[in-house]
C-alpha cells in the first residue's frame, strides 16, 4: 500500500509545508514514544487489583518502580509477596487528594502508577458527588447544577488532567454497578451470576483512556476500547499478566524520539536564572504538548499544576527583572493576593527559596531606597530578609498564627485532611508550628499549633474508620 507521502507526490501535491507565521497550520504527523493510559473495569471480585499489578509489572522499564495509590483499605498490599511495588494509602477521597498523590508520585519517580480505584474519587467519602451535595445543601438555591457542579466540575477536569499528563504509565481500576442474573453455566445448569451493568464513575470518562478492559468473575478481560493496533477491540484475554503489559510497552516505546518529560520541565521552570521571556516560551511549549495540567510539587512541596508552577516562576522572574518598576510590582502583588498566592515559595534574589510576597516587599523597599539615594541602576541582591538573614520576628509569627487560625476555624478546612495538611505546611514554612494557640470548645485548652492539627488528623481518621465499619469495599 502506498504511503500518504507517496500518494501526495503522485497526485502532484506537496509532501511538506511551511508553517504560517502564527503557527496555525498542518504539519507532518509523527508518533512519539508515549505512556500507557489503561482502565480496568469490573464488579467486586473480578480481579481488578491483581490484574492491574500484573499488567503494571509488564509495563515497567528495567529498574523501574511500580506504585499503587490505594483507596481499597490496603487490598493491594495483600499481593506484596507476589509483586514488588510501593503503596500510598489515602484516608479520604477528594479529587484534590488524588492530584496531590500524583504530584508526589511524579516527584518520587514512580514509573507506573496504579490508581485503585478511581471510583472512590467519584462516589466515595469526600468524593465529587459528596462535595456537590455538601455545596448544594449550603447554598441558597439548593440547585446542584447552578451551585455544586459549578465548583466541582473544574476540580474533576483538573484531576483528569493530572491523570492524563502523568509522566509515567497509568492504570486506573473502576467499579461497575452490579446485579445478579440467572445464566446457564458450562455444565448446562442455571446459576446466579454477578454481572456488571454501569460504570460507577462520571459518564464518558472511559473515552479518555487508550485501552479499556472489562473483567468478569472468571478474571477474563474483554477489550471494550483499544488505540493499540496489536490489541483488538472485542478480544478476550484470560487472566492477563505481565506479558500483556510488556506487549503494550513495546509498541509505545517504538515511537520516534524522546521528548522532555514533566519533571524536566519542572527543573527548567524552577531554574532561578530563567527570564520572564524564557518562562513564557516554556509555558507555550508545555501548553502545546498538553501538559499544563500535570500534577507536580512546587518549591513549598505543595501540589500544583505544571502550568501553575511555570506561571508562578514567571511572576517571580518579573519581580527580579530590572525593567519591572514600582507600578508593575504593585499590580503583581494585587493579582497574587487575589489568587491567595502571596505565600507561595519561589527562588529569591540569590536563589534561596522565599515567599513571593516577601520577595515583592523586599524589592519594593529596595526601589524606594534607591530612589531616595538617586540611584536607579541595578537591582537588589540578597534575600528578602536582608543581609543578616534574620528569622521572623515575634510580630511576624503572631500575624501568621492569627491568619492560620482563621483558616483552621473554617469548617471546610477543619473537616478536610487535605486542607489541614496544607495549613500545617504553611505553619512550618513560617516557623509557627510550636506557637501556643487555644484549642476549640469545649475544652479550649492551650496547646501548640502542631498538636492542634495532629489531634484533628486523628479525630478525622477515627471518624472515617467508624463510618467505614461494616462497609464492603472489596
Amino acid at each position: 500500500m502506498a504511503t500518504a507521502t507517496e500518494a501526495a507526490r503522485h497526485a502532484g501535491g506537496p509532501t511538506s509545508h511551511t508553517l504560517n507565521q502564527d503557527g496555525f497550520d498542518f504539519e507532518d504527523a509523527v508518533r512519539a514514544a508515549e505512556k500507557a493510559r489503561l482502565a480496568l473495569t469490573g464488579p467486586s471480585g473480578s480481579g481488578k487489583t491483581y490484574t492491574a499489578l500484573s499488567i503494571g509489572t509488564g509495563l515497567l522499564p528495567d529498574g523501574g518502580t511500580l506504585g499503587v495509590i490505594d483507596t481499597e483499605r490496603g487490598s493491594a498490599s495483600k499481593y506484596a509477596g507476589l509483586f514488588t511495588f510501593k503503596t500510598m494509602k489515602l484516608p479520604s477521597f477528594e479529587p484534590q487528594a488524588l492530584i496531590r498523590a500524583l504530584a508526589v508520585a511524579a516527584d518520587r519517580g514512580i514509573d507506573v502508577v496504579i490508581i485503585d480505584s478511581l471510583t472512590h474519587f467519584w462516589s466515595g467519602r469526600g468524593g465529587a458527588l459528596a462535595q456537590v451535595d455538601q455545596k448544594t445543601r449550603a447554598s441558597n438555591s439548593k440547585n446542584a447544577f447552578t451551585t455544586g457542579w459549578k465548583d466541582i466540575s473544574p476540580v474533576l477536569l483538573d484531576m483528569l488532567d493530572a491523570i492524563l499528563s502523568y509522566p509515567g504509565h497509568v492504570i486506573c481500576t473502576m467499579r461497575v454497578k452490579t446485579e445478579w442474573v440467572i445464566q446457564e453455566n458450562d455444565r448446562g445448569k442455571k446459576e446466579p451470576t454477578k454481572m456488571g451493568t454501569k460504570l460507577d464513575q462520571r459518564d464518558g470518562i472511559d473515552y479518555e483512556f487508550d485501552l479499556v478492559g472489562a473483567l468478569n468473575q472468571s478474571h477474563t478481560m474483554t477489550v471494550d476500547k483499544s488505540r493499540y493496533p496489536t490489541i483488538e477491540v472485542g478480544s478476550t484475554h484470560d487472566k492477563p499478566d505481565f506479558a500483556f503489559g510488556h506487549e503494550i510497552a513495546s509498541w509505545l516505546d517504538d515511537g520516534e524520539g524522546v521528548a522532555l518529560g514533566v519533571m524536566d520541565y519542572v527543573g527548567l521552570a524552577t531554574d532561578p536564572t530563567k527570564t520572564p521571556q524564557e518562562l513564557l516560551a516554556l509555558l507555550s511549549e508545555v501548553e502545546g504538548r498538553g501538559l499544563l495540567g500535570a500534577a507536580v510539587l512546587g518549591l513549598d512541596r505543595q501540589a500544583t499544576s505544571l502550568g501553575g508552577l511555570i506561571r508562578l516562576m514567571g511572576s517571580a522572574a518579573r519581580v527580579k527583572d530590572p525593567t519591572t518598576g514600582p507600578d508593575g510590582l504593585r499590580a503583581l502583588r494585587m493579582r497574587l493576593e487575589q489568587d491567595n498566592r502571596l505565600g507561595s515559595i519561589v527562588p529569591g534574589m540569590d536563589g534561596t527559596p522565599t515567599a513571593i510576597g516577601d520577595l515583592i516587599t523586599f524589592t519594593q523597599h529596595a526601589h524606594q531606597k534607591q530612589a531616595a539615594q538617586g540611584n536607579k541602576a541595578g537591582q537588589p541582591t540578597g534575600t528578602p530578609r536582608g543581609e543578616d538573614q534574620a528569622g521572623p520576628t515575634d510580630e511576624d509569627k503572631s500575624g501568621h498564627v492569627q491568619r492560620l487560625m482563621k483558616q483552621v476555624a473554617d469548617p471546610k478546612c477543619w473537616d478536610s485532611p487535605l486542607a489541614l495538611s496544607q495549613i500545617k505546611g504553611d505553619a512550618e514554612r513560617h516557623q509557627v508550628l510550636d506557637h501556643e494557640v487555644q484549642g476549640p470548645p469545649p475544652g479550649c485548652e492551650w496547646m501548640s499549633f502542631r498538636t492542634l492539627i495532629d489531634r484533628r488528623f486523628t479525630e478525622l481518621k477515627r471518624a472515617a474508620e467508624a463510618r467505614n465499619d461494616g462497609r464492603d469495599v472489596a
